[in-house]
C-alpha cells in the first residue's frame, strides 16, 4: 500500500462514484454479482477517493469496447420511456415512438464507446437527447415529414464523443440539446 497521495486532478468526485455505482449494480441485476458482492463493491466505491480506487472497483465489469456491441431498444406506444442519472449506455440505442415521449439524458450517464448510435423512429411523438458539452452530433440523417429535427448542441471539443443520429419523424420532433441552466427563482427547473 502506497502512502503517496494521488494528483489533485485523479480525484474522485461524487459523480464519478454514482457512475461506478451504477456499473456495479447494473452486474448485479444481470446475475453477474451476488449480494454480498454487490456490498462489498458499493463500499468500495463510496469510500474510493481517486479515479483508480473507482477503476478497480469495476474493471471486470466495464463492457468490452471492441467486441460485440450492446444494443437497447426502447419503445413507447401512448406513454413515456426515459433513461437519465448514472446509466449505463450501450454503444447502439433505437427510441420507436408512437403518440409518446421517449427522453435520453446523457449527462451523467456511463459512456464507454466513443461513438454512440441512435435510431429515432417518431410517429406523432418526440425523441430529446440531452448531452453534456463536448459532444459532436450528427442529425443530418433523420427524415423529417411534417416534422422537425433540431441540433442545438454548441460547438464540439476534440475527443468527444460523436452521437450519430437517424431514423424517421412523422410529425414528430426529433431534439439533441444540452441541459437547461437551472435559476435561482426556480429551483425545480429541471433538465
Amino acid at each position: 500500500m502506497s502512502l503517496e497521495q494521488p494528483p489533485p486532478g485523479h480525484r474522485a468526485s461524487d459523480n464519478d462514484r454514482e457512475r461506478a455505482a451504477a456499473v456495479v449494480q447494473e452486474a448485479h441485476t444481470d446475475g453477474r454479482l451476488d449480494f454480498e458482492e454487490l456490498d462489498e463493491r458499493l463500499t468500495q466505491i463510496y469510500t474510493a477517493k481517486t479515479q483508480l480506487e473507482l477503476r478497480n472497483a469495476t474493471a471486470d465489469l466495464l463492457p468490452v469496447a471492441h467486441g460485440s456491441s450492446q444494443e437497447l431498444t426502447l419503445r413507447a406506444r401512448h406513454s413515456a420511456q426515459k433513461r437519465e442519472g448514472a446509466w449505463v449506455v450501450p454503444e447502439r440505442l433505437t427510441a420507436i415512438a408512437e403518440h409518446s415521449s421517449v427522453k435520453l439524458d446523457f449527462t451523467d450517464a456511463v459512456v464507454h464507446w466513443a461513438d454512440i448510435h441512435v435510431d429515432a423512429q417518431a410517429i406523432h411523438s418526440s425523441v430529446v437527447m440531452v448531452i453534456p458539452e463536448g459532444w459532436s452530433v450528427d442529425i443530418d440523417q433523420v427524415e423529417a415529414n411534417h416534422s422537425s429535427a433540431k441540433n442545438k448542441a454548441v460547438a464540439p471539443r476534440p475527443g468527444g464523443v460523436r452521437l450519430h443520429v437517424t431514423g424517421r419523424a412523422h410529425h414528430a420532433s426529433v431534439v439533441v440539446r444540452h441541459p437547461r441552466k437551472r435559476h435561482w427563482w426556480w429551483p425545480w427547473y429541471r433538465k
